[in-house]
């Protein structure tokens, strides 16, 4: 009895976090990762930097199989500045996302600043 308790909770429990961020070459060969999960937070600075928290960290090995080399593996970094537009619109749709608890993917190519640089974003239903 109590080992099926410890499996229904440990099934439970699983689907409580996210997969960590995954990464791969698109058709074209080109590189990038991927994170589909809850934003577990997400900061704006005045400086114009925007991070998105994900619920389970990046390996970095899995980033630097495709080429990429980050430092800091808990969250996906972009700046306003480089594109005002595509930033109120990813901060708006991360929000959105976080306030109604769905899950968000979005997908980074490169990185910025020790993160991975993310540049889309999709909200599920």
């Amino acid at each position: 009895m109590k080992g099926i308790i410890v499996g229904i909770l440990l099934l439970v429990s699983s689907g409580v976090f996210a997969a960590a961020p995954t990464c791969g070459t698109d058709s074209s060969g080109n590189a990038y990762c991927q994170y589909t999960g809850k934003v577990k937070k997400i900061y704006i600075n005045s400086g114009g930097g925007i991070l998105l928290y994900f619920d389970t960290p990046l390996d970095k090995a899995v980033a630097e199989s495709v080429g990429f080399t980050p430092t800091k593996t808990n969250a996906a970094y972009n700046l306003v500045s480089t594109n005002p537009d595509f930033a109120k619109m990813f901060y708006s749709t991360a929000l959105a996302a976080q306030a109604s608890k769905r899950d968000v993917t979005i997908q980074m190519r490169g990185t910025l600043s020790g993160y991975l640089k993310f540049d889309r974003i999709w909200l599920t239903e």
